[in-house]
Order: structure tokens, then C-alpha cells, then sequence
């Protein structure tokens, strides 16, 4: 290509180069919010905590309960679990769900988990959709509690199929501590991303649930205002000539 053809190209860009860089950075600015915000990782976890307090009229009757069968019986096994139920409702402070989501469409494996700062686990439960109740009970045993640290932690690794979710719920006393700043997951490849809820209201509200279309809006109407400007300099120009 000729210097000349260049310099002619360059002539009839001229006036939309502007435009063509408001456009880049539109497009720029659409897909890096994308991939901040709305695009999901490889693998996400999901973390609700619920604070939980038994009437304590239930606790001081069941403990009369439990001191009447302590006194009672001999059977060691009735009198375990109702020991397990009096630590349940007295020692459970919190109900937390991590749920672990696989976003991608292979199996996601070695997944682990590992929060610190646990001062006891009263009980678990786990569940997905794609575990056979064998399965389940193999997780129960899995997830253990290291009294000495103070660390939940899974003995075994798991895997996550495609697209598939994990949900571990933990009921215990735990640190005065934020769960998602001490959790971490871990997998064969990375760390999994803790997501976290926001909550918008008013104008904020708004902005985040309209964004993509006041974007669009804001495109629009930018080309069509460069546009209306690039003709009327067309015309100025062409009229400069004409009268000259």
C-alpha cells in the first residue's frame, strides 16, 4: 500500500475517529463490567449464615428431660443421644450452607474445604443432586472437625460433574468472625471464588438492574449525536466550498 493511499484512507477516517474510539471504549468498558460482575467463575461458592436461638423455655424443659433420662436408665445408648440433643440445642449458635457450584461443563475434582476458627461442631448434612444416599452417608463421615485447631475439614477430596453443586450445611458455634474471609475451597487447578450478595436500593438500585440497557441507551445515542455532527460538518464544509 502506497503512501498516498494511506494518507487517503487516513482523510476519510479522519472525522470518525472519535467515534471509533468512544466505541472501543463502550465495548471495553461492556465487557470488562461482564466479567467482573455478571460472568461466573469456574467454581463458585455460595455462603449463608443464620444466627439461631432455641426458646429457652424448650431448653430448660428438655433439660429436665435429659437429667430424668441420665438418672433413669442404663441403656448408654439412650443416654448418648440425648446428650446429642441437649449439646444441640444449647451449644448450636449458627446454621451455615457453603454450597459449591461447578460452572464449567467438566468434572471439577479434588475439591476440598477448610475453615478455621471453629469452637465446635454440633452437627452436618450434606446434599446434591447428583449423590446417591451411599454416597451421602461416605460425605457425612468425611467431614470432620480437628478439636486441638479448630479446623472443619474433609478427610477425602470429592469431585463436582459438570455443571453439578455440592451443599454442606454446618450447625455449631463459630468464631465472631466473617465465614467467607476465613473459608477456603480449594480444587485441582485454583481456589474456588466466594460470591458475595450485595444489595442495592434507590438510585443504586436502579443503575444495577438497568445497566446493560442504560449502556445501550448511552451507544445510541452517542452515535446518533456524532453522526448529526459529522453530517453538519459535511455540510459546512461543502457549503465553504461552494461559496468560495
Amino acid at each position: 500500500m502506497t503512501r498516498e493511499r494511506i494518507i487517503e484512507i487516513n482523510k476519510v477516517l479522519q472525522p470518525y475517529y472519535l467515534l471509533i474510539t468512544m466505541l472501543i471504549f463502550f465495548i471495553g468498558t461492556f465487557v470488562g463490567v461482564y466479567k467482573f460482575f455478571f460472568k461466573p467463575s469456574d467454581v463458585v461458592v455460595k455462603i449463608d449464615v443464620q444466627r439461631i436461638n432455641y426458646p429457652s423455655s424448650i431448653n430448660s424443659q428438655f433439660l429436665d428431660v435429659h437429667s430424668y433420662i441420665q438418672d433413669s436408665t442404663s441403656n448408654a445408648d439412650i443416654k448418648t443421644k440425648s446428650t446429642h440433643i441437649y449439646k444441640y440445642l444449647i451449644g448450636t449458635k449458627e446454621q451455615k450452607t457453603i454450597e459449591i457450584i461447578n460452572n464449567t461443563n467438566k468434572t471439577i475434582r479434588s475439591v476440598n474445604i477448610r475453615e478455621p476458627r471453629v469452637r465446635d461442631l454440633i452437627a452436618w448434612a450434606v446434599n446434591s443432586e447428583y449423590l446417591l444416599e451411599e454416597e451421602k452417608d461416605k460425605l457425612l463421615r468425611n467431614i470432620v472437625l480437628e478439636e486441638e485447631s479448630g479446623v472443619v475439614y474433609m478427610k477425602d477430596a470429592v469431585n463436582i460433574p459438570p455443571n453439578g453443586n455440592l451443599k454442606i450445611y454446618l450447625w455449631g458455634d463459630f468464631n465472631n468472625i466473617s465465614w467467607d474471609e476465613s473459608l477456603i475451597v480449594n480444587y485441582d487447578g485454583g481456589t474456588a471464588e466466594i460470591e458475595y450478595t450485595r444489595s442495592f436500593s434507590g438510585f443504586q438500585a436502579i443503575i444495577a438492574e438497568y445497566f446493560f440497557l442504560i449502556l445501550l441507551f448511552l451507544i445510541i445515542t452517542f452515535i446518533i449525536v456524532y453522526y448529526l455532527l459529522v453530517n453538519k460538518y459535511a455540510n459546512n464544509q461543502k457549503n465553504s466550498r461552494v461559496s468560495n
